[in-house]
Formats: structure tokens, sequence, C-alpha cells
């Protein structure tokens, strides 16, 4: 009986099983199934249009890939090339500081000038001398080689240049100096250069302090002071050392081995090509005057210095000299045709100059009389009561010359200076502190003439020639 039931419980599930099977049969079959593979006419399933959208956001999200990756790669190398123009620039305009100071006060000195400062005296005109140098090394050195601070850095030199590009904007509109004396006289620049420089300088630090962390470290942080303490001291070391003796790298225009008769304009031509201004204070106040105007009222203005700016634009290399004798004649033509040596003895200042080398002044000239040379103590236009003091305090017996005090501090970075020239070629140039001993008793030649010997930093006893 028992038996009998499972085989109709079983023969129930088969039958139920089979007409199942039919009905998907004929379902699957059925020309009004939109899901029938075999419809020609069907459209795509939800499945095939999520796997196409799939592969199209696929493809854009390569696609954008690709060009972050190459944006990335652009904007890293232009954040390091602009990091490396920063810090050569930095680097080369501490140099030319550092090489050559007494030109960086000169024009610190007019800067002053311009804002009625005219009584502070040069000494302490080298402390912002010594500080600019000193930031510019620091700020150079730290871009090249990334630091660990890159942020701060990166702020500082925008910070920097920001300030110098307010400084450049405010000398383009007034014009208070010809140049602004950024890099020394080893590139000169007008206003309106320097500011255009100053913008792009500016517009690069910006876009490295933006993007900061793409500036790329050549050394490990740990060892900056490696290279950043030997850079500052050679640098603080090249400014003590060129401050008392001359320029390392003379980028003036009366370098040794410069031919003055192929470089001096001179006469006319100067007077074509320079508008002469002559500066006066009154303490307060700058008055401009040019060289057809009256002068002041002494009583009230005080005279500064006298200008030769270029005219317009074009700053080619030339050189302006100018001298004059004791009644006012030009003779720049005749010094620079003399043929055979003639020691040039350069003043800027003569009020400021110190008589204690009036008797190796003496005795050099006593020694060009007698060999034949000539000799030239050439100084500033000073006033008759300073000249007949020098005179009276240094016994001298030669004649001075005047010129323009800027043209003498280019000729020797000092007061006084010496120069040597040999039928206008300039052989040589000392300072005060490294004057050459001569041997009294032998005339120069010019194989000895490259081995002068330069005695140590002058003393309170003057110096004088063997004998």
């Amino acid at each position: 009986m028992e038996h009998s039931d499972n085989n109709k419980e079983v023969n129930q599930l088969n039958n139920d099983s089979e007409e199942q099977l039919k009905k998907i049969t004929e379902s699957s079959e059925s020309p009004e199934n939109p899901e029938s593979p075999e419809t020609p006419d069907s459209p795509e399933s939800p499945v095939e249009d999520a796997n196409e959208d799939t592969i199209i956001e696929e493809k854009a999200r390569r696609r954008r890939e690709r060009r972050n990756r190459v944006w990335f790669v652009v904007k890293y190398v232009l954040v390091n090339i602009c990091r490396a123009v920063l810090a050569i620039t930095f680097l080369f305009s501490a140099f030319t500081k550092a090489n050559d100071p007494v030109g960086f006060v000169i024009k610190l000195r007019d800067y002053a000038g311009a804002l009625g400062m005219t009584t502070i005296p040069d000494y302490l005109l080298y402390l912002p001398a010594i500080a600019l140098t000193l930031v510019e090394t620091i700020l150079g050195i730290y871009l090249f080689v990334g630091v660990k601070r890159r942020r701060r850095i990166a702020a500082l030199a925008t910070l920097f240049m920001l300030v110098m590009t307010a400084v450049t904007l405010w000398i383009a509109i007034k014009n208070p100096v010809s140049d602004c004396g950024c890099f020394g006289d080893a590139v000169v620049l007008t206003n309106n250069q320097t500011l255009g420089k100053n913008i792009v300088l500016l517009a690069m630090a910006i876009f490295v302090t933006a993007n900061y962390k793409m500036m790329f470290r050549l050394i490990h942080h740990d060892w900056n002071w490696i290279v950043t303490i030997p850079v500052v001291i050679a640098v603080t070391v090249l400014f003590s050392y060129c401050t008392y003796m001359l320029p390392l790298v003379d980028f003036l225009p009366f370098a040794e081995g410069t031919d003055l008769r192929q470089t001096v304009k001179t006469g006319d031509a100067l007077d074509q090509n320079y508008k002469v201004t002559f500066v006066y204070t009154n303490g307060t106040d700058s008055l401009f005057l040019s060289d057809q105007d009256d002068d002041p009222d002494s009583t009230v203005w005080k005279y500064v210095e006298t200008r030769n700016e270029l005219i317009g634009d074009n700053l080619e290399a030339t050189t302006e000299l100018f001298i004059v004798d004791q009644d006012g004649d030009d003779v720049t033509i005749d010094i620079l045709q003399e043929e055979g040596f003639s020691f040039l003895v350069t003043v800027p200042n003569l009020k400021d100059a110190t008589v204690e080398l009036s008797g190796y002044l003496n005795d050099l000239y006593a020694y060009c009389q007698k060999f034949g040379y000539q000799f030239y103590f050439i100084s500033n236009a000073a006033d008759e009561q300073t000249k007949h003091e020098w005179v009276r305090d240094t016994a001298a017996k030669y004649p001075l010359y005047e010129s323009d005090d800027r043209v003498l501090w280019q000729m020797v970075r000092d007061n006084p200076g010496l120069m040597l020239i040999d039928s206008g070629k300039v052989l040589k140039k000392w300072s005060r502190f490294g004057l050459p001993l001569i041997d009294y008793h032998k005339e120069l030649q010019p194989e000895f003439i490259q081995e002068l010997q330069l005695t140590k930093r002058y003393a309170a006893k003057p110096l004088r020639f063997d004998q």
C-alpha cells in the first residue's frame, strides 16, 4: 500500500516537471518575448548598455590620467626651471656685489642722495651692502639645493622679489639713478629693463611657491649645511677682500688690458652721448641742474655730485674720460697719446683722501721724474681751499688734474688708487692697501710689470721706495 502511494507521488512530480519544461520552451520560442536572442529586431539588453557605458567611462578616465601625467611632468619641469633661474640670478647678483662692494656702496649712496640722506657715512652703507649680499646668497643656495623647508624658502624668495619689484617700479617712475645696480657693472640694465626683469622673476617665484612640493632636492636635507656654510663664508671673505683690495673680476671699463685709445670717448663725443646733471642738496631736498643752468645759491645748496647719463636706452660699451689741467684745458687725449709708462693717481674725493700716502706719492713722482715717466695726480673737482690744504699738508710738487669723481671711481675702486698705463693701455691697478714696491734705481721693464710685489696693508708710516 505504501509502495503504491510512493509511485503515485513520483509520477505526479514527473508530470509537473514536464509541464514546467513545456511552458519554458514555449515562452522562449514565442515571438512576443522581447528577451529572445533570436528576434532580429529586438533592442540591446540593459546589461549590454551598462557594459558599453562602463567602457566609455574607463576610456575617458584613462585619457584624463594621461593628460594629468603629461601636465604633471610639464609643471614639474617648469617649476624646477623657474627655481634654477631664481637661484642662479640670486647667486650671480650676490657675486657681483661681493666682487665689487665699493661699487655697490656707491650705488647705495646714490639711492640715499635721491632720498635726501646725503650725510650718511660710507661705513654705515657697508652694513646693508653685506646684509643684502648674504640674503641673496642664502636664498640662491637654498633654492638651488632644495632645503627641507622648501615652502618657506620659496615664500621668502617671493617676498624678496616683491620688495625688489616695488623698488624698481619707483626707480622706473622717478628715475633717481641711471641703473639700479642689481648686477653691478657686470650687466648694466636700464630702469625699464630692470623692472621687466623683476616682474618675470616675481612671477616665477609665485609659481614655485604655489608648487613647492615639486622642487626636488639635490642633496639630503640633513646635509644642506655642507653646501651653505662654505658658500656663505666664501662670499663673506670675497666681500671683505674686495673692499680693501680691488675687484677680483674687473667688469669696469678701465680693466687691466684695456686699450683706452680705442675705447675712450672724449671731447664732443661725450657731449653728444651724455646728459650732464649737477646734483645739489639743502639737507632736505635735492636739486638737479643741467650744464646750461646757473649755479644755485651756495649758502643754501651744497654740491653733491655730477652725473653723466647716457642718452637713450642704448647702453653700448663706451668709456667716458675727461681730464683737465689746472687751467681748465682738456688734456685727456694728450695723456692717452703719451708713449711709454704713465702713473695715474686717482683720487675721487680729495677732501677725504689720506695724507699718510704723501711720502709714497712724492717718491713716486721723483722716480717718474728720474726715468722720464709721466705722473698724473687726478682728483675730483674740489674747491680751491681743499687743493691748497692738500698741497700744504703733503708738500706736493706735482701738478693737480681734475676729472669727474664717478669716472675716477671706475678707474680704480679706491681713494686714492694707482693705475699704470703703457702708451694708453692699462697694465696694472692697485688700491692704497696694496701699493707696489718698486726699486728706485731700476727702470720699469714690460716683463717686470707683471712681477710687481704687493706691499702689506698700508700702516701709519708712509711706504717708500727702495733706495
